[in-house]
C-alpha cells in the first residue's frame, strides 16, 4: 500500500509538472482552431482509445505501468528537444504521450478496482487524495518557471522525464489477482450514450480556454499554475468527504459534479479579470472529487467484464472529448474573426455552459445496481 502511495503521488508530481501547461503553450506558440482543438482533448482522445484494445488483452498491469513510464519518460525528452521547433512537431510527439498515459491509466484502474472492493468511494478518493498532494507545488513551482517560453518549458520536460523513469522502480513486481471475466454488457448501455452527450459538452471549451487566457486576460503560466493550485487545494480539502458521500448518493453526485462543470465557462464570460476566475475554481474541489470517484465507482459495480467496461468507457469519452474539442475550435475560428476575441468567446462560452447543464441532467436518468436491495446485501457481506 505504501509502495503504491509513493508511485501515485510521484507520478501526480510529474504531470503537475508539465500537464497544466500543454494547451497554454499551444496556443503561445501559434496553434489555434482545430489544431488547438486536437492539443486540448489529445489527453482525453487518445488516451482513451489506447484502452480498447487494453481491455482484450491479458497484460499484467504492473508489466503495463513499467514499460508505459519508461517509454513515457523518452517522450518527454523529445517533446523538449523538438516541441519548441513548431506547433504540429509539438502536437505530434504529445498525441504520443497522451497514448501512453491511457496505457498507464488503464493499468492503473485495474489496481484500484481490486484495491476499491467494498468501499469504492472511500478508496479511491485516499489514493486520489495522495496522488493531488505531490502535483500542487509542482504546477506551481513550474509556472513560475516557464511563463511564456517555450524554452524554458523543455527544462521542466526534462525534469518530467526523470522523475518518470525513476517512479517506474516502484511498480515492479505489482500484481493482482486474475479474475472471471463475466459475459454481458460492460455497462448499461445508456451510461455510454449519457457520457458521450456530456463529454461533448464538456470538451466544447476546452480549446477555448488557452485563447482565453492568452488572448483576453494576458495571463503567464504562473496564473495558469495558480488556477491549478487553487482547484487541487480545493479538492483536496473536499476529496475524502466527496468519497464518503458519493458511497451513499452516487446518482445525484454525478448529477451534481457534472452540473457543477457549468462555472468554468461562465466564469471565463463573466470575469472582468484573472481574480475572479481563481474564485471560480475553488469549485473544482467538489467537481475534481466527484469526477475522481462517482463514475468509476459506477463502473466498477455495474459492470460484469470490469477490463472491457474500463477500456470501452474511457474509449468513448475519448472520442465524445476530441469531437466536442475540435468543434470547439472550429466554432472559435468562425465567430472570432466576425465579434471579436472577447465577444466571441463570451458568446461560446455562455452557449457550452447551458449545453452542460442541459446534458448534466441525463445522470439522473441513469439504473445504478448499488441502489437495488440485492446488490446492498452482497456488500454488507
Amino acid at each position: 500500500m505504501a509502495k503504491l502511495r509513493l508511485y501515485i503521488m510521484l507520478q501526480n508530481i510529474a504531470n503537475g509538472l508539465a500537464q497544466p501547461f500543454i494547451s497554454f503553450l499551444a496556443a503561445v506558440g501559434g496553434a489555434g482552431g482545430p489544431l488547438l482543438g486536437l492539443v486540448s482533448s489529445a489527453n482525453s482522445f487518445f488516451w482513451g482509445v489506447v484502452q480498447l484494445p487494453l481491455s482484450y488483452s491479458k497484460a499484467r498491469p504492473g508489466r503495463l505501468l513499467l514499460l508505459g513510464n519508461l517509454l513515457l519518460a523518452l517522450l518527454w525528452v523529445l517533446l523538449g528537444l523538438f516541441g519548441p521547433i513548431d506547433s504540429i512537431i509539438y502536437t505530434a510527439i504529445y498525441v504520443g504521450i497522451a497514448s501512453l498515459n491511457g496505457l498507464i491509466s488503464f493499468a492503473w484502474l485495474l489496481v484500484m478496482e481490486e484495491l476499491s472492493k467494498g468501499s469504492r468511494g472511500r478508496v479511491l478518493a485516499e489514493y486520489s487524495f495522495f496522488g493531488s498532494v505531490g502535483g500542487l507545488i509542482a504546477t506551481l513551482l513550474a509556472g513560475l518557471w516557464i511563463g511564456r517560453s517555450l524554452a524554458a518549458a523543455s527544462y521542466v520536460f526534462y525534469v518530467t522525464a526523470a522523475i518518470l523513469a525513476l517512479n517506474s522502480i516502484n511498480v515492479i513486481g505489482i500484481t493482482i489477482s486474475e479474475r472471471q471475466r463475466l459475459p454481458g454488457p460492460s455497462a448499461p448501455p445508456r451510461f455510454y450514450l449519457v457520457t458521450t452527450l456530456f463529454a461533448v459538452t464538456w470538451s466544447f471549451s476546452w480549446p477555448l480556454f488557452p485563447l482565453a487566457q492568452v488572448y483576453v486576460f494576458d495571463m503567464t503560466t504562473t496564473n495558469v499554475a495558480i488556477i491549478s493550485v487553487i482547484a487541487g487545494v480545493s479538492t483536496l480539502a473536499l476529496q475524502r468527504r466527496v468519497g464518503r458521500m458519493v458511497d451513499g448518493h452516487r446518482r445525484t453526485m454525478m448529477f451534481l459534479g457534472r452540473l457543477g462543470l457549468i462555472t468554468f465557462p461562465l466564469a471565463y464570460a463573466l470575469s472582468p479579470n484573472v481574480y475572479w476566475i481563481y474564485v471560480a475554481n475553488v469549485v473544482s474541489g467538489f467537481t475534481n472529487s466527484v469526477s475522481n470517484t462517482a463514475y468509476m465507482a459506477y463502473l466498477f459495480d455495474n459492470a460484469k467484464d470490469r477490463n472491457k467496461a474500463i477500456g470501452l468507457y474511457n474509449a468513448v469519452y475519448g472520442a465524445a472529448t476530441l469531437l466536442g474539442s475540435i468543434m470547439g475550435g472550429w466554432a472559435s475560428s468562425l465567430v472570432i474573426p466576425y465579434l471579436g476575441i472577447r465577444r466571441g468567446l463570451d458568446l461560446l462560452f455562455t452557449a457550452d455552459a447551458a449545453a452542460r447543464a442541459s446534458m448534466a441532467v441525463l445522470y439522473l436518468t441513469l439504473d445504478d445496481a448499488s441502489l437495488r436491495p440485492a446488490a446492498v446485501a452482497v456488500a454488507k457481506r
